[in-house]
């Protein structure tokens, strides 16, 4: 028992003599504050190999603004092309290439490298709906039309 008391003695004397774990404290506080965005954004790392993307196909929702980050495994040039963005981003071995696209409407959209044909696909996900929207939707009970609810008893034999 007594060792243990001289152990936690030490260690909260240890605490106070280095002065960096409190400054640590004040970065975090510091930096991990959220920011707000205008508009939504969302980075995606994609990679271009001779068999293709990875990943091939990933979600985003309606409105938000997609910041890509390209690069190549291979030695062959390739490239991501959104025609319906008008981006064209190429992609060197060792080299991260970066480029941008709002999407503002749902559906889906390919992009494509014509050299490599290689292929992928954005899908565009309806914005899901915010607490006051689900709430300025729901009815009290008392406001829904009257119906008879039917209960199922057991039946008795």
């Amino acid at each position: 028992m007594y060792r243990l008391f001289i152990l936690v003695f030490v260690f909260t004397g240890m605490v106070s003599f280095f002065p960096f774990l409190e400054e640590s404290q004040a970065l975090e506080n510091k930096y991990s504050k959220s920011v707000k965005f205008d508009v939504p954004m969302r980075e995606i790392s994609l990679i271009t190999t001779p068999e293709g993307y990875y990943p091939k196909a990933f979600s985003v929702f309606a409105g938000e603004k997609v910041k890509f980050y390209l690069t190549n495994t291979g030695n062959t040039p390739s490239c991501l092309m959104l025609p319906e963005k008008e981006l064209f981003m190429s992609a060197r071995k060792g080299h991260v290439s970066e480029g941008s696209a709002y999407f503002q409407k749902t559906g889906v959209y390919r992009f494509y490298c014509p050299t490599g044909k290689i292929k992928g696909l954005v899908t565009v996900l309806p914005r899901p709906k915010s607490e006051e929207e689900i709430r300025a939707e729901r009815k009290l009970a008392s406001e829904r039309k009257k119906k008879k609810i039917r209960v199922w008893y057991p039946r008795e034999e």
